[in-house]
């Protein structure tokens, strides 16, 4: 199994809390079949910087959280299977 981690978007000032942002919306439905490299959902971070989640195995993707939950750099947010 792999975890797919929320994205480290910007730069975390010394002696601040992680770098925080939201998982906009998933771009693959969970359960669905997805290949190495597919974008699987869009992140922002409270600076507004957009990233994506990338499926880093082919699998099974299933999602662990819900779009619009606001999430530190580094928690699970997918698994492939």
């Amino acid at each position: 199994m792999t975890e797919l981690l929320f994205p480290a978007l910007g730069r975390r000032p010394a002696g601040r809390s992680p770098v925080r942002g939201v998982l906009v919306r998933w771009l693959v439905a969970d359960g669905s079949t997805v290949h190495v490299g597919d974008r699987l959902a869009e992140v922002r971070s409270a600076g507004d910087l957009v990233g994506w989640v990338p499926a880093l195995a082919t699998g099974t993707l299933w999602h662990q959280v819900r779009a619009g939950e606001v999430l530190c750099a580094g928690a699970v947010v997918g698994l492939i299977d």
